[in-house]
Formats: structure tokens, C-alpha cells, sequence
């Protein structure tokens, strides 16, 4: 009888932990962040806007880098539509 209050104590113990732990990742996630590549570089790509035109269909304006691209995409296959290189803006 005793084993079976000590096995069910165990098996409270261990939830409890794994409760613990997840709360205290999801407090801490936003303090600790893992950055595969340093926070001024981004990479080059960026979505400007985006018109959607149906189900699973739309049309976009994306940059990368010196570039901005005109892209299609349906439901199983995606296109680019116009390219051009971005004007350089300064004075």
C-alpha cells in the first residue's frame, strides 16, 4: 500500500518538474535569444505587400538585396512574374 503512495508521490514530483520547466523556458525565451547570424545582417530579403487573389493564390513584392521581385504563387507551384535591380536613393 505504502509503495503505491510513494509511486503516485513520483509521478506528482516528475509533473510537477516538467510543469516548472515549461513555465520557466516560456518566462525566459524572450531573454535568451539564440541568433544563428549577428542582428545587424537580415539577410536581404524582405516582403514589401502582398495581394491575395484567391484561395492559395497571390501575388507578391519582395527585395533582396539590390533587387525587387514580382512573385506568383497558387496552390502547387510558385513564379517570378518581373525582376529589376532597385534604384540607389542617394542625394
Amino acid at each position: 500500500m505504502i509503495e503505491a503512495y510513494v509511486g503516485m508521490l513520483k509521478v506528482v514530483l516528475v509533473m510537477f518538474g516538467i510543469v516548472a520547466g515549461i513555465y520557466a523556458l516560456s518566462r525566459y525565451s524572450g531573454k535568451l535569444k539564440f541568433r544563428l547570424r549577428p542582428a545587424d545582417e537580415g539577410g536581404g530579403l524582405k516582403k514589401v505587400d502582398s495581394i491575395y487573389l484567391g484561395y492559395k493564390k497571390f501575388v507578391s513584392v519582395v527585395e533582396v538585396k539590390d533587387y525587387v521581385l514580382v512573385i506568383g504563387a497558387g496552390d502547387k507551384e510558385i513564379s517570378l512574374l518581373a525582376k529589376w535591380k532597385k534604384e540607389d536613393k542617394s542625394p
